[in-house]
């Protein structure tokens, strides 16, 4: 059995072997792409910055400056959860529980 584990492994060259990390260079050297574009906006006369956000929209400026916005989800009824109802409709009209066609 263990000798069907060491040939199955070896028919799988791209599976990482026990203790062997995924990125063993590490990242490559250089900026980032975050980095690039803070120092490209940092680059910006305020002409320029005005010239850019025009071009995008007001929710994402609202959301590069304020972060997304808060949604919370809450299905109660005054503090009661609320149970789910299933309705099954045929011919675009509920289905009464008691119908037995």
């Amino acid at each position: 059995m263990e000798e069907e584990q060491k040939e199955q492994s070896n028919n799988r060259p791209w599976l990482f072997k026990k203790g062997q990390s995924g990125n063993p260079k590490g990242r490559p050297p250089g900026k980032s792409l975050k980095e690039r574009a803070k120092a490209m906006l940092n680059a910006m006369t305020e002409e320029e910055e005005q010239e850019f956000l025009a071009g995008i929209d007001k929710r994402v400026i609202w959301e590069m400056a304020e972060g997304k916005p808060r949604q919370d989800t809450d299905i109660t009824s005054a503090g009661e959860s609320l149970k789910p109802l299933l309705v099954q409709f045929l011919d675009g009209k509920p289905k009464d529980s008691t119908d037995t066609k």
